[in-house]
């Protein structure tokens, strides 16, 4: 506990220690620490530019000897706010979804919201039913990841006013507050490496892209780019799609890629994400191919697990990728929501964050 300097201590110190036996009030602590009720409400607000650094380790003293525990539900039921905000995934194994709720937490770290998380299991269906329990239990606002590009449920919901705050995908149709990665710029920059490296022929490899925004706008990315930098014609430059509970697709695709190939051309695969990359790593490995001396391999790396644990530099070779902070985007996402919240006539926001490329051994064929 921290010390009281001045006369007050000992009469605070027995005002508090006099608490300790019966349930304490706000009028309690203002009594013990010497001040109104009004500087114990900005204390508990957070309002510390109002009073003398004296004055708040004089009313955190009392409080951490009275174990006094504000009224949240009464001062939800004033503000007419739950103090809840939901948070809905749409895969919550993916490391990215991960990363995204770590971002929540340190935006909310210092505030009363408490997150309710929920996840969707890539289910449209079951976003639909998770949004509807987490509304049902009054939460202020909600912070999505969908499942779905196509999305009238959640386009309704916010038109009449539910605050929400699209996490990396966006939605068909409508404006969102939204924060997302430059998703044209992260592919454009794989493929401007790939070309000073000199691979011939770049192809993405991707999971179903008709119903999630991010792998459409990769996929659009991917052509643009490889028609610009390469003089690839419209509808040459090959897209697979890969299943990831289907190792064979990613053997059949690459099979097809490598018999596409001019003699002396070499081609480069670009993963749509994290784990597409790795899929089709394996799938290297299994067909017995150099990398990079007979294909080169990137992607966008989205699963941001940062130092702790720099995945693309524990594989055989370390994997060049684009990054994705997804950490970021939770905490930026969060911090969007809570001015929607305080103020509903705020401008919608496009929060694109940047992507930094680092090349590694799978795509360096020069110095």
């Amino acid at each position: 506990m921290k010390q009281i300097p001045g006369p007050r201590r000992a009469a605070a110190g027995r005002e508090a220690r006099s608490m300790t036996q019966k349930k304490v009030t706000i009028t309690d602590i203002a009594k013990a620490s010497g001040v109104s009720k009004t500087t114990i409400s900005r204390y508990l607000n957070g309002r510390f530019d109002l009073m003398s650094p004296e004055t708040r380790r004089r009313i955190e003293s009392v409080i951490d000897v009275s174990g006094y525990q504000p009224s949240t539900i009464a001062r939800s039921l004033k503000n007419k706010r739950s103090l809840l905000l939901g948070i809905v995934v749409s895969d919550q194994s993916s490391p990215f979804s991960t990363a995204v709720l770590l971002g929540v937490g340190d935006a909310l770290r210092n505030t009363e919201y408490v997150p309710v998380f929920v996840n969707c299991d890539d289910d449209p269906a079951k976003e639909r039913y998770q949004i509807s329990f987490l509304l049902s239990r009054g939460v202020d606002g909600l912070i999505v990841n969908t499942t779905s590009y196509e999305n009238p449920f959640l386009v309704n919901l916010e038109a009449r006013g539910v605050p929400v705050v699209l996490c990396d995908r966006y939605i068909k149709g409508h404006t969102f507050d939204i924060v997302t990665t430059d998703h044209d710029s992260t592919i454009r920059q794989l493929l401007a490496h790939l070309k000073e490296q000199g691979y011939g022929l770049p192809a993405l490899f991707s999971q179903r892209w008709d119903n999630n925004s991010v792998r459409l706008q990769r996929r659009q990315a991917f052509a643009a780019g490889a028609e610009a930098l390469f003089g690839l014609r419209p509808g040459e430059a090959p897209v697979y799609e890969v299943d990831g509970q289907n190792q064979g697709s990613a053997v059949r695709a690459l099979e097809d890629l490598m018999a596409r190939c001019a003699p002396g051309q070499r081609p480069a695969v670009i993963g749509v994400n994290s784990v597409t990359t790795t899929y089709t790593l394996h799938a290297m490995r299994e067909m017995g191919l150099s990398i990079p001396q007979q294909i080169g391999l990137c992607g966008p790396e989205d699963w941001n697990w940062g130092d702790q644990m720099n995945w693309p530099e524990l594989t055989a070779p370390q994997l060049t990728t684009a990054s994705v902070h997804a950490r970021e985007i939770g905490a930026t996402a969060t911090n969007l929501l809570l001015a929607r919240i305080a103020d509903p006539s705020l401008a919608k926001q496009e929060v694109l964050l940047p992507s930094e490329l680092s090349p590694r051994a799978s795509t360096l064929l020069r110095p």
